[in-house]
C-alpha cells in the first residue's frame, strides 16, 4: 500500500538524513538564524530529545550529512542559501557522538549516499522528508507525519515497488516528472505539474532513461533532439488521448523559448551522483551497528552547551539510560547474528550501465 502507516520498531537498520538536514532546516525556521547558530538554545534541546527517543528504538540508526560538494541546484532551484550555521552542525555531530550514533559526511548529497547504503544492503530504509532519495535509487523511504515532533510512533512508508505497482510509475517516469518540474514554472505557466501523470503512458521518461544509460554523450544529445520533437508533437496532438487535452502553448514555449528540456545537467546529477563509491571509492562502513550512549559525555554536553542545572540533567537523562539498555540488547543481538556484507552493486540498472560505460572509456 502506497504511503501506508508503519511502526518502526521492527526495522533492523535505518539511515537518517532527517536529522542532519531536515531537522536543522525546520529548527532554523522555527527559531531565528541569529539564534540557531549559537548551538546553545532550543534547537539543541529538541535535537537531544529526538536522539534520546531514537536511542530507545529497536533499530540501528545511521546518520549522513550533506558534504562539501553537495550540488548547488535542486530540481533546477538554487539551494546555496540552505547551508546551516557551522556551529550548529558541529554541536549536532558532537551530540551524535555522545549518543554513540554512527555518522559520516557524504562527499556530495546525503540522499544519494543514503540510496547507495540501502542498495548495498547496509540499511533497510531511508528516513527523509525528501522524495529525491527515490530518484537516487532508494527503494524504501520513511517519512514522519509530524516533522516537529520528538515522537516516532506513526510514520509513512513509501516503496518504489508500490509506486510502480500501484500507480504504474517506473524510475524513468519519475525522472520525467523531475525534469518537467525543474523547468522554470513562470516560463511554462505552471502547466508542467499537470502533465506527467498522463505522460507516463507515452513512455517518454522510460525511453529517455534507457538512452541516457546506453548512449555516449554526443549520441544522447542527438537522441534528445528527436525525443523533444516527439514530445512537442504529442503535446500538440495527444494522439492516444492520454493527456486529456492538447497543450499547444506548452509545445510552443518549448520550441520558441528554447528551454533546455530535458536539462542534461539535472539528469546527470541523479544518474551519476557523487558518493563515497564514486571513482572506485570505498564504502564508508561495512555494517551498521549500535553502541551504548556515553552518559558521561552526555552530562558534559548538557552542562556546557545546553546550560542545564544538575537536577534537570538527571531527569532528562532518564530516557538516555533506557536507551543505553536498548543499545546493549541490540549489541547482543548483533553478536549472535552472523552478518555478512552483500554483493555491491549500483542502486539501479541505469547507473550500472553508466558506470560500465565510464570504465570502458
Amino acid at each position: 500500500m502506497l504511503g501506508q502507516h508503519y511502526h518502526p520498531w521492527s526495522i533492523s537498520s535505518v539511515a537518517d538524513d532527517t536529522s542532519p538536514s531536515a531537522w536543522m532546516h525546520s529548527l532554523i525556521n522555527v527559531f531565528s538564524w541569529r539564534q540557531a547558530g549559537t548551538g546553545q538554545l532550543h534547537e539543541m534541546d529538541i535535537i537531544f530529545c529526538r536522539l534520546s527517543a531514537i536511542s530507545r528504538m529497536l533499530l540501528h540508526p545511521y546518520f549522513v550529512f550533506d558534504g562539501p560538494d553537495c550540488p548547488q541546484l535542486k530540481r533546477g532551484k538554487d539551494v546555496v542559501g540552505s547551508t546551516f550555521p557551522r556551529l550548529l552542525v558541529q554541536r549536532f555531530q558532537e551530540l551524535l557522538t555522545a549518543f554513540s550514533f554512527n555518522w559520516h559526511m557524504a562527499p556530495g548529497e546525503a540522499d544519494a549516499e543514503l540510496a547507495n547504503l540501502q542498495s548495498y544492503g547496509l540499511i533497510e530504509a531511508v528516513v527523509t522528508p525528501y522524495n529525491d532519495a527515490l530518484l537516487f535509487g532508494a527503494t524504501c523511504i520513511i517519512r514522519s507525519g509530524t516533522p516537529y515532533s520528538t515522537r516516532y510512533e506513526d510514520v509513512l512508508v513509501y516503496s518504489s515497488k508500490d509506486i510502480e505497482n500501484v500507480v504504474s510509475l517506473e524510475l524513468g517516469d519519475l525522472y520525467l516528472i523531475l525534469l518537467m518540474s525543474s523547468v522554470d514554472a513562470e516560463v511554462i505557466g505552471g502547466a508542467a505539474w499537470t502533465l506527467p501523470v498522463g505522460w507516463q503512458k507515452y513512455g517518454f521518461g522510460r525511453s529517455l532513461l534507457r538512452a541516457a544509460a546506453a548512449l555516449q554523450f554526443a549520441e544522447f544529445m542527438s537522441f534528445v533532439s528527436k525525443w523533444r520533437d516527439s514530445v512537442c508533437e504529442v503535446l500538440r496532438t495527444d494522439p492516444r488521448q492520454f493527456l486529456g487535452c492538447r497543450h499547444y502553448e506548452l509545445a510552443r514555449i518549448i520550441v520558441e523559448e528554447r528551454i533546455e528540456f530535458p536539462d542534461p545537467a539535472v539528469l546527470a546529477m541523479y544518474l551519476l551522483p557523487l558518493t563515497s563509491w564514486s571513482d572506485n571509492g570505498r564504502p564508508p562502513i561495512t555494517v551498521v551497528t549500535s553502541r551504548q550512549p556515553d552518559l558521561t559525555s552526555l552530562v558534559e554536553f548538557c552542562s556546557q552547551y545546553l546550560d542545564w542545572p544538575p537536577d534537570v540533567i538527571q531527569s532528562r537523562l532518564v530516557d538516555a539510560r533506557a536507551g543505553a539498555a536498548v543499545r546493549a540488547l541490540l549489541q547482543v543481538s548483533s553478536a549472535i547474528i552472523n552478518t555478512s556484507t552483500p554483493h555491491h552493486h549500483p542502486p539501479y540498472p541505469a547507473a550500472r550501465q553508466c558506470q560500465r560505460r565510464e570504465t570502458a572509456t
